[in-house]
């Protein structure tokens, strides 16, 4: 009974649309006179040629009726307009109103993967990871990302972040490790935010490390600041800052070189050699591994300076690197704890 009601009222409602439709339009004119009455003595003429004045009776009566047919139809159509306006300007008013979705915005590209299970089957090298997405590692794997403004961020085995921006990301377990290139003090630094600080870079090579309600940051390059509820903190090149709620801040030294950084090295972008001297190659090298670069004389400087290098490294660490390059050329080299010692 219900149902009925509900349809009955739907019908009301819809022949009210249809007569405020119809209102709308206003009232449609009869058939002018002027026109009536040409047909009316066409019909005349055809009379007279007729026969029987009956002919020329039916004859009138069909184009009377006929006439009155198309002047329906004419309305009709003129009735309808206003409706297919209305309906037009209710759908632009709902293409209009909706939403534009717009694709998810690509935060970084994938440069090197350590794959030890279901890692590589979602990512692959120069594949896009986009803002919004969570990254997990499990045990023995690590992901290296290149990010839009050419820094490198490293992911340690079981860890999760997710990727808020393109340069703001949401560490919620695990270790990373964010190398922001030789810019030092630049404007708008990379941000990591976890559950007991935020960190920000300022020009940095850097690990944050939240495992335990312990916030765990590193700084082997540059500085970079820290933000809890406890207070602020700033770390500097060499300092290893651990935080923990309820607890004052415990400050310790930690050289470029130590071993606490080796994994870093594991998930280093490749360098690339194209058009590149070795001097560039031996710089990055060093870098990488945290430590000086010196040579033995100006004139082997000079010398790594004139030679252009070739060849790929993909799949290299940097001191693997460092082995496959020098090998092709006449200088060698020495790791010792703090420096690579380059001579001819």
């Amino acid at each position: 009974m219900a149902d009925e009601t509900d349809k009955k009222e739907a019908m009301n409602d819809d022949e009210k649309s249809l007569a405020s439709l119809i209102k709308l339009a206003g009232e449609r004119p009869d058939i002018p006179l002027g026109i009536e009455s040409r047909v009316y003595h066409r019909v005349q003429a055809e009379w007279r040629n007729s026969s029987t004045q009956a002919s020329g009776d039916k004859a009138y009566d069909e184009v009377h009726k006929s006439w009155r047919r198309r002047a329906r139809r004419s309305n009709l159509f003129r009735w309808l307009l206003p409706i297919g306006v209305a309906a037009s300007a209710v759908v632009a008013v709902l293409l209009s109103t909706q939403p534009e979705v717009l694709p998810p915005t690509i935060a970084a590209t994938v440069a090197r993967v350590i794959d030890a299970g279901h890692l590589g089957v979602r990512y692959s090298n120069g594949s896009a990871v986009r803002v919004g997405e969570l990254v997990s590692t499990g045990e023995d794997e690590g992901l290296s990302l290149l990010l839009a403004r050419g820094e490198s961020l490293r992911i340690d085995q079981d860890t999760e972040i997710r990727i808020d921006g393109t340069d703001r990301f949401t560490l919620l377990s695990g270790r990373v490790y964010a190398d922001t290139g030789l810019y030092v003090y630049r404007e708008g630094g990379l941000v990591i935010d976890t559950a007991f600080g935020t960190v920000t870079d300022v020009g940095t090579q850097f690990s944050v490390s939240a495992i335990a309600a312990t916030l765990d940051v590193a700084v082997r390059e540059g500085r970079v600041d820290i933000h809890n509820e406890s207070g602020e903190y700033a770390a500097r090149m060499g300092e290893r800052l651990t935080l923990v709620p309820g607890r004052d801040v415990e400050t310790s030294v930690l050289d470029a070189h130590d071993e606490y950084w080796n994994w870093t090295a594991d998930l280093a972008p490749t360098f690339d050699t194209r058009n590149r001297s070795l001097l560039d190659f031996l710089k990055w090298a060093a870098r990488e591994t945290g430590r000086e670069l010196q040579f033995d004389s100006d004139d082997t400087r000079m010398f790594a300076m004139r030679t252009d290098i070739s060849g790929s490294i993909a799949g290299l660490t940097p001191n693997e690197a460092l082995a496959s390059i020098l090998a092709t050329t006449s200088v060698h080299y020495k790791i010792e704890s703090d420096r690579v010692f380059i001579e001819q």
